[in-house]
């Protein structure tokens, strides 16, 4: 998970972003899980992207697939 890896590139602990983020060591425990982590909420979204000056974004959270944009497609 992007949050995990941003957190231990920066040298911090799970305790130390939690309180920076103003959340528990357990909740940054529970969303930095590899599969099926908790979403956060939208305060602590902000918080994140706050935080992590943009390098942990909302669409991080997400399951989305590789989206691919080419030329568009001309009308008939």
């Amino acid at each position: 998970m992007k949050l995990a890896a941003w957190r231990q590139k920066s040298g911090l602990t799970q305790s130390q972003l939690a309180q920076q983020l103003g959340c528990t060591q357990s909740y940054i425990s529970q969303i930095e899980r590899a599969t099926g982590g908790l979403i956060p909420g939208p305060a602590i979204m902000i918080e994140i992207y706050t935080v992590t000056e943009g390098a942990v974004q909302p669409n991080d959270f997400y399951d989305l697939p590789s989206l691919e944009f080419g030329p568009s497609k001309k009308a008939a």
